[in-house]
């Protein structure tokens, strides 16, 4: 790749014009004729049937864009366009591997949302930079200054405003004020230095410190606009290229490997892709190695939405795909050595489940089959058989994500099928106490004895679960008692799996007549009988909770909050904003929410807009009763 290149990550709330900025920015660039729009469904990225019949994006797309044009590129852009929505966030996760930087939009018509604050915090933790986009400047109400405050609290320094309000940049023009260019060079000393020896180098230096403070992470700078009518998109690409030609040399941040995984796909025309970015040098032919197993490199695409073109090679930091490599998920690396596939990823918590099973029993291989396509595309969606029931449990991240994997579902299996109602997933939690406990078993009318396992079980304070030995066992008895914990806690109490609980072994008191029996299976069975005795009566039922911000007309706002007293929501904060609308902000637990956002759909007429964080871990999880 000879020409410079950015790899861009968009992120934000649900929308907030991220799909629409992407659309400008390919008329901008003389990709397309004319922007899409979301509700035609015409534009480039968000182009599969979900996407289109409801108006959101579910899947990260790539767009690769030479700037400011094919005939004569200087750069190139390859932008990563993320879902806003929170049901798709793994999306956005792990699109962020593989971005050079956010940008970060924000509606300024509705001011910061809890997502953006989320996107900053993943970023800054990640070591990226982030440029922001204030969209929607078009708009009657739109606020440039609160945003900016927001902004400030959630980085903890202030952002730095690049635009005037006629839309100009002066730090592009290399003209402006004084006051306009001392922010840029005064976060580095050398700068300020050149600048107090000759005044008349500012522009040029302020400009210098611009790129070089926001690859340093010492400058936030933001950008304004509206994407639908391409104000400051062209502001937008300027500073864009002048960002692209100060990057930083690439170094790869994983050693030895030569690509990382970001994005499985279905392709309209290519079929199963997977998605990566090249840390070194590769061509087609290359072998790479998973699990032991050889894979060879058999095509490389460079993909812009729909539209792709074959090359043969590729060089550190290019996004490319390959219909090869299938089995790799996002997240873990490419190499040619036979390493430990771990992901880069923090584990997907899929909390909301729906069981399935067809109509007609000679259907039940094809189902099963089309559930494995479906996990295969999607890392937040599992799959798995009840033992109990033989059914079929798909499991992911939220109620749109499990409607929209159902219609997916319902396009690759056009037989009839039977679903539940949608569930939160339920666990127990053991109580903060400590239990002694002597657990023992006899056989054969009491001839045969387990012997005495002297122990404790207390509180991890925490979500994790073990087993802890004070006292020297032989192997055979760490081992039965090991894998009895194993098995009850992961299906405790009534099913559920059992949180937050460590067993601490003490001793152990053998029978007084072994006659050499191997006493292993039945040291097995008189822990498993004495943890399903015990934890039922010292575990509580909990789920994941969830922080909801609702956007609302006025006149909606007392049915709404009827509408949440009745789920025992609690409500946090209620902020009158301007246009005639309130914020709502709240808690509850997320089995109470089920089905509200249907509620408040019909309830606002279609007008309030919901942003729901669903939460699970020791510091946030609700008791259910």
């Amino acid at each position: 790749m000879s020409l410079p290149y950015l790899n861009p990550g968009i992120f934000a709330h649900i929308d907030a014009g991220k799909t629409t900025l992407l659309e400008r920015i390919l008329f901008e660039t003389g990709r397309i004729s004319a922007p899409g729009r979301i509700e035609e469904g015409t534009t480039e990225s968000d182009y599969l049937p979900e996407e289109i019949e409801r108006g959101i994006s579910i899947q990260s797309t790539v767009a690769r864009i030479p700037y400011p044009n094919s005939e004569e590129p200087r750069v190139l852009l390859q932008f990563v366009d993320n879902p806003g929505h929170l049901d798709f966030q793994s999306q956005a996760n792990a699109s962020l591997l593989v971005s050079d930087f956010g940008l970060v939009l924000i509606d300024s018509f509705e001011g910061l949302k809890s997502q953006t604050f989320q996107n900053v915090e993943a970023l800054r933790k990640s070591g990226k930079p982030i440029l922001f986009f204030l969209n929607k400047l078009d708009r009657p109400g739109a606020d440039i200054l609160s945003p900016l405050v927001d902004l400030e609290v959630a980085l903890g320094k202030e952002p730095i405003l690049l635009f005037r309000e006629d839309g100009t940049v002066p730090v592009l023009e290399e003209k402006g004020e004084e006051s306009e260019f001392l922010p840029l060079i005064e976060w580095d000393h050398g700068l300020s230095e050149e600048y107090l020896k000759d005044h008349s180098l500012l522009p040029k230096l302020a400009l210098q410190g611009l790129v070089q403070g926001f690859w340093k992470g010492e400058i936030f700078p933001v950008l304004g606009g509206s994407a639908l009518q391409g104000r400051g998109i062209a502001e937008l690409l300027r500073l864009l290229e002048e960002f692209a030609k100060g990057k930083p040399a690439f170094v790869s941040p994983e050693k030895n490997s030569q690509g990382i995984a970001f994005k499985r796909e279905i392709h309209p025309e290519l079929g199963k892709l997977l998605h990566f970015q090249t840390l070194a040098s590769i061509k087609v032919g290359d072998v790479f190695l998973h699990d032991g197993t050889k894979h060879k490199l058999e095509n490389l695409y460079q993909i812009s939405a729909r539209e792709y073109e074959e090359t043969s090679e590729a060089k550190p930091g290019e996004l490319l795909a390959t219909t090869s490599l299938l089995d790799w998920k996002p997240g873990e690396l490419l190499s040619r050595h036979n390493t430990e596939n771990q992901s880069l990823l923090s584990p997907i918590r899929k909390q909301f489940q729906i069981l399935i099973e067809p109509e007609k029993g000679e259907d039940r291989q094809e189902l099963w089959d089309r559930l494995q396509d479906l996990a295969w595309l999607d890392e937040a969606i599992g799959v798995d058989i009840l033992s109990e029931t033989g059914q079929f449990r798909l499991s992911g991240t939220g109620e749109l994500h499990l409607e929209i994997s159902l219609s997916r579902l319902k396009e690759s299996f056009t037989k009839s099928f039977q679903t539940s109602g949608i569930k939160v997933a339920r666990f127990a939690l053991w109580k903060n106490l400590v239990q002694k406990v002597a657990f023992q078993h006899t056989a054969f009318d009491q001839k045969i004895s387990s012997g005495q396992v002297l122990a404790s079980l207390e509180s991890s304070h925490n979500f994790s679960k073990g087993v802890r030995f004070n006292v020297q066992l032989q192997d055979t008895v760490k081992e039965a008692i090991s894998s009895a914990f194993a098995e009850v806690t992961a299906k405790g109490k009534d099913g559920e799996e059992v949180l937050g609980l460590e067993m601490i072994v003490e001793g152990y008191e053998p029978p007084s007549e072994t006659k050499s029996l191997d006493l292993s299976a039945l040291i097995k069975v008189a822990v498993i009988k004495g943890l399903k005795d015990i934890i039922p009566d010292h575990s509580d039922f909990i789920g994941p909770r969830s922080e909801l911000e609702i956007l609302t007309p006025n006149q909606y706002l007392g049915d709404i909050l009827a509408s949440l007293a009745k789920r025992d929501a609690k409500i946090r904060k209620v902020t009158e904003l301007t246009e005639g609308r309130h914020l709502i902000q709240a808690s509850a637990s997320t089995q109470n929410l089920l089905g509200f956002s249907g509620v408040l759909r019909n309830m606002a007429q279609g007008r309030g807009v919901l942003s729901l964080d669903t939460l699970f871990d020791f510091d946030n999880h609700s008791v259910l009763f």
